[in-house]
Order: structure tokens, then C-alpha cells, then sequence
């Protein structure tokens, strides 16, 4: 039995963005958006349109928080399904050109 004395490959140090990719930042902002908005078409009272006196619609809310709330979810599984990977290597790589120059 030999054993080889040659460490092994390291593999490279690399990581997603995680919490810093801009498509969670995006959908947290649209997912809070779209949760106020579905609160505010249930407890909140929209009012009268000024020209005719008729009492606005309360679904619009309702849609456009569904709505944003359904695309804060697509912006949360694309980073999950599609994460940015950021390798430390080239990153330091990178900044280590910045400063010579």
C-alpha cells in the first residue's frame, strides 16, 4: 500500500452573495410593499373620489399587494435557483491590482 505525499487540490474559496445580492434586497422591499398593501385593503378605508363622490375601490390594493407579493417570491427563488458566487480569490486577486496601479 503506498500513500502519496502530494497534498490534495484545494478547492478554491468561493460563496454566494447571500443576504447582499441585490435580487433579495428587491424582494424583501417588494414582499413589504405588497403585504402593507394587502393590510391596507382590508382595514383601511380608501375614501371618495373628489370629481364624483363615489366611494373608491378597495381592490386595487388588494391586487397590486398580491401582485407584488408574487413577484418578491419569483425575485427570492431566481437568487436561490441562480446564486451569484463571488470567489474570494479573484476578488483579492482584483484588489490587490487596484492598489499597485
Amino acid at each position: 500500500m503506498t500513500t502519496s505525499s502530494t497534498p490534495a487540490p484545494r478547492a478554491p474559496k468561493r460563496h454566494s452573495a447571500g443576504a447582499f445580492d441585490i435580487r433579495n434586497v428587491i424582494g424583501a422591499l417588494l414582499g413589504i410593499y405588497g403585504v402593507l398593501l394587502l393590510i391596507a385593503s382590508f382595514f383601511l378605508n380608501p375614501g371618495y373620489n373628489i370629481d364624483s363622490q363615489e366611494p373608491k375601490d378597495a381592490s386595487y390594493n388588494l391586487w397590486a399587494g398580491i401582485v407584488l407579493i408574487i413577484v418578491a417570491v419569483i425575485f427570492f427563488a431566481w437568487s436561490k435557483m441562480r446564486p451569484i458566487v463571488v470567489d474570494e480569490e479573484e476578488l483579492a486577486a482584483a484588489s490587490s491590482e487596484g492598489k499597485k496601479n
